[in-house]
């Protein structure tokens, strides 16, 4: 690379480089108007009334589920499917 080259690219990634910094300033940050403790409680009465979901964002919380099958079965049910994984299974099927 020719010394025209590599100056030519220095002035280019500056370049580059300061055209993403000018995105940052894009948008103005607006002042809040209301207090840290405010919004403390705001949050507070949100997780109280249920408003705050934990987990997935848009299902509510589920209560656990029991097993209705023991263990044992589970197990026999593993066993006999991987005796018989040549068999062809129709759930895997479009139509």
């Amino acid at each position: 690379m020719g010394h025209k080259q590599l100056v030519a690219a220095g002035v280019f990634a500056l370049l580059g480089g300061a055209a993403f910094a000018m995105e940052a300033t894009e948008f103005p940050i607006e002042p809040s108007t209301r207090t840290r403790a405010e919004v403390k409680a705001e949050l507070q009465a949100a997780i109280a009334n249920g408003e705050i979901v934990r987990g997935e964002a848009s299902l509510p919380p589920q209560p656990p589920v029991a097993s209705t099958r023991t263990r044992e079965e589970v197990r026999a049910e593993a066993y006999a499917a991987a005796r018989d994984h040549h068999r062809f299974n129709d759930l895997y099927v479009g139509a």
